[in-house]
């Protein structure tokens, strides 16, 4: 599997396109970037888009998905607790981030903690972290976690926004994550890829949890 990194500077927010190499098939986390960058890579190197991935449902992560959508036929995976919250974002919390409207399919295919998706070729399996959001998740696929805005390198994500909270997001981690292998490679939602035991050993919010 090759993982190819987009990432949109206004709001600098990451979006991967985890790559069959052999089947010639791709997966898509998040979409959060200009339709015509994934949408180009894909022409540009004869790639077939079998889903997309989202770790959750905050506008950063979404502005390119319905296009991109649009254009490829693939399904949009998201967990229904987020599904239901991008229903009734308010106007006022997308001009706040500089956006006019979203623009999103009609329809999330639902994601729950444990499921394991085979797409392309390649199995992610889904780990429901609620504390950023409530419908955040993870994809874990061969050593790799696309964890989204739960943990980043030296950091963590926001619980500010509603549906987070920090002591969930905190227990997220413990569970969820710290008991992956130390060597697991994480590709998250902001900033540049970490590995679970950098994190343990380093995160000043994460010591001793």
């Amino acid at each position: 599997m090759e993982i190819i990194t987009f990432t949109d500077y206004s709001f600098g927010s990451n979006t991967y396109l985890a790559v069959n190499e052999e089947e010639g098939k791709a997966v898509l986390i998040d979409a959060g970037v200009s339709p015509s960058q994934v949408l180009k890579y894909l022409e540009d190197h004869g790639l077939q888009l079998e889903a997309v991935l989202l770790t959750h449902g905050h506008p950063d992560h979404l502005m390119g998905l319905k296009e991109i959508v649009d254009a490829t036929g693939a399904p949009a995976y998201m967990h229904p607790a987020d599904a239901e919250m991008v229903k009734s974002i308010s106007p006022l919390f997308l001009r706040m981030l500089g956006l006019d409207d979203l623009e999103l399919p009609e329809e999330f295919l639902p994601l729950e903690d444990g499921q394991e998706l085979e797409l392309g070729g390649m199995k992610f399996k889904v780990l429901h972290t609620p504390g950023h959001s409530e419908g955040s998740v993870c994809f874990l696929t061969d050593g790799v976690l696309f964890d989204g805005d739960l943990v980043f390198r030296g950091s963590i994500g926001r619980t500010d926004f509603p549906g987070g909270s920090m002591q969930t997001l905190l227990r997220s981690v413990k569970e969820k994550i710290f008991t992956l292998p130390s060597e697991t490679r994480i590709y998250p939602g902001h900033l540049d890829s970490t590995v679970v035991g950098w994190e343990k050993r380093t995160n000043p919010f994460l010591i001793g949890i």
